[in-house]
């Protein structure tokens, strides 16, 4: 005899299947797939050949692997605290009572919607050595044009600062929403008491927005140890290794006229490895200093 209970779940588990399926289909067989190939030698034609652990080895013997691991150690510690710092100084100013403030929001936000790929095509339009903006106006004021993603000085500072740019507005809104949230009781006991707006900022907002903060820096992070379209399309990795990153690595390795497959999955499974031991360090540092509550 079939219970209520028992039905109500088979007809969830019903509901649910086409999504299941498609997630299974696209997302757990790939990913154990990837996870069988990283242990294989397989150059998409022909049958994969089980090598053990030889493409781990080859990986952390590259000398290119530690440099991409350098660069997006570097862009990551670079772009999260950056972003993270203007997108809550404009959450809480955008947060005041100012005339057109909800205009401004949307400006700030509205790269968030545009793809990394058209952005990354306009930032690299604007940063040619012969069409660019910049440099035209450099030259109105009598500086002479650079090619400025061919130098290894200030091309990887370019992206990171499209990519700042571009990623803040999503954790603004996410401030925003954290700070309409906080009761306005608290900033009213601490006006009688006489804290100042510092004071209130510094003992009421900070605090309370701990959770959001957690939140914002884990998300931001996982997002920048998988930067690729920016890199691909305004440097490719180059000039030399100097804006190579682990997935345009991973790419190279897979698509960039290797074929290495198996290698490629392997440095995918130390990316995924790195971002889950970062993940975890982020959520027990934070978590001992009371970030969760």
């Amino acid at each position: 005899m079939i219970t209520r209970q028992l039905r109500e779940h088979i007809n969830a588990y019903l509901f649910l299947s086409p999504a299941l399926i498609i997630i299974a289909i696209f997302s757990f067989i790939p990913i154990v797939s990837s996870f069988a190939l990283s242990f294989c030698k397989w150059r998409i034609l022909g049958k994969p050949e089980f090598c053990g652990i030889k493409n781990y080895i080859s990986v952390f013997t590259d000398p290119v692997f530690w440099i991409a691991l350098k660069n997006t150690l570097y862009y990551s510690f670079v772009t999260v605290p950056a972003g993270l710092v203007l997108a809550l100084a404009s959450a809480v100013l955008l947060n005041q009572k100012l005339k057109g403030r909800v205009f401004f929001r949307g400006v700030i936000f509205f790269p968030v919607t545009i793809s990394m790929v058209v952005i990354a095509l306009i930032w690299g339009w604007m940063f040619s050595e012969h069409y660019g903006i910049v440099n035209t106006v450099l030259e109105e004021i009598g500086i002479l044009p650079r090619n400025w993603m061919a130098n290894p000085k200030t091309s990887f500072p370019i992206i990171m600062i499209l990519s700042i740019w571009k990623g803040f507005g999503y954790g603004m809104v996410i401030y925003l929403a954290a700070l309409q949230s906080i009761p306005k009781q608290y900033y009213e006991a601490a006006a009688i008491d006489g804290a100042n707006p510092i004071q209130k900022f510094l003992h009421i907002t900070l605090p309370l927005l701990n959770p959001t903060t957690l939140f914002v820096l884990v998300i931001a992070f996982i997002g920048s140890f998988q930067v690729f379209d920016q890199v691909y399309i305004m440097t490719g990795g180059g000039p030399g290794y100097s804006t190579t990153v682990l997935v345009s690595y991973i790419y190279d390795e897979a698509y960039g006229g290797r074929f290495r497959m198996g290698r490629a999955s392997s440095i995918a499974y130390i990316l995924f490895c790195l971002l889950l031991l970062f993940t975890l360090l982020q959520l027990k540092v934070f978590k001992e200093k009371g970030f969760e509550r």
